[in-house]
């Protein structure tokens, strides 16, 4: 119950631009299997944004426990579980 509430909240915390980018990497997730792994590079031309632009919206993700990403830099992000939850509206 208490994860239910918390997906909830989350979600509707998320702009535009944050759920845009959960749906690519879902896709990507059901395309490849998990964890819907995109460099950066894939995900700003999705999202028609730059690459700055796109890795601050992978940070905020990140930030909010939606999505992982590399270790060295922002070069790629994937899908945690739960952001894939999300994307998917489960």
């Amino acid at each position: 119950m208490l994860r239910k509430k918390l997906e909830r909240k989350t979600m509707m915390d998320l702009n535009d631009q944050e759920l845009a980018l959960l749906k690519v990497l879902a896709n990507e997730w059901e395309k490849s299997g998990p964890p819907g792994y995109l460099e950066t590079t894939a995900i700003a031309k999705a999202l028609k944004t730059t690459i700055p632009d796109a890795r601050s919206i992978i940070h905020s993700l990140f930030v909010k426990g939606v999505v992982d990403t590399d270790k060295v830099d922002i070069y790629a992000a994937y899908l945690t579980p739960e952001g894939f939850d999300i994307a998917r509206g489960k």
